[in-house]
């Protein structure tokens, strides 16, 4: 069901039961800004969740960015009772071309964390989620990234990698890239973080201008080549 028609409790308990579980607080929206964006709905914001026995079970969301044209898959999950049953692959599959058919996004993005740095832990397992969204047929935009931080008392998430659901492209626009990441920075973290010469958001953009025009997708077993900020790329070739 579409969340904008679900009830206040339906939607308090997909917060709690599904979508905190399966993140950690520094890659999750609070609870409140959570509730903001499904109650208004805020601009752009879209969101799916599936029920058993009128109880969510999991769900997807994303944000649209009209200024840039590129969407972002801000959150999929699926409950621990759930997990290997093939929801979430079934989920992806529903909201994807629901998005692309409503909104015509330029781009349909995500952000992974990299197996490569970050461990398997009470929150999911990295390497299973580069896995799950291979076979998704997702692939990567080789550049150095890190999530802004969400929300107060919450760091960045350094070590974090882009991915992009497109199958029938094979680079993405820098000009849009650039400026949906300047969007997302400043809405996260405020002006200063992208007017004041923040050294890893300056670092991120000139990894893209480094591109030219466009950034290539990668496939997801490329991941290894892709440097960390302020680190070295491993023989990285378009």
């Amino acid at each position: 069901m579409d969340l904008a028609d679900a009830d206040d409790g339906t939607a308090r308990r997909f917060y709690e039961r599904v979508l905190a579980p399966a993140f950690p607080p520094s890659e999750l929206v609070g609870a409140e800004e959570f509730r903001i964006a499904w109650q208004g709905p805020l601009p752009g914001f879209h969101g799916t969740i599936v029920l058993e026995d009128g109880e969510p079970v999991a769900g997807a969301l994303g944000e649209y960015s009209a200024a840039t044209g590129i969407m972002l898959l801000s959150y999929l999950a699926v409950s621990g009772a759930m997990r290997g049953r093939g929801v979430g692959g079934e989920l992806l599959g529903a909201v994807l071309p629901k998005w692309r058919a409503e909104l015509a996004p330029l781009a349909v993005l995500a952000e992974i964390e990299d197996p490569r740095f970050h461990r398997s832990g009470p929150h999911g397992d990295p390497v299973a989620r580069v896995r799950f969204y291979d076979r998704a047929g997702a692939r990567l935009l080789p550049f150095p990234y890190f999530q802004p931080s969400l929300r107060a008392g919450q760091p960045r998430v350094r070590d974090m990698l882009l991915i992009s659901f497109d199958l029938d492209r094979d680079r993405v626009p820098a000009e849009s890239l650039l400026r949906y990441l300047e969007e997302y920075v400043r809405e996260s973290e405020g002006e200063d973080a992208v007017r004041r010469g923040d050294p890893e958001y300056l670092a991120m953009r000139e990894a893209v201008m480094a591109w030219g025009d466009s950034v290539p997708l990668w496939p997801l077993s490329r991941l290894h080549e892709v440097p960390r900020l302020g680190g070295e790329a491993n023989g990285a070739r378009d």
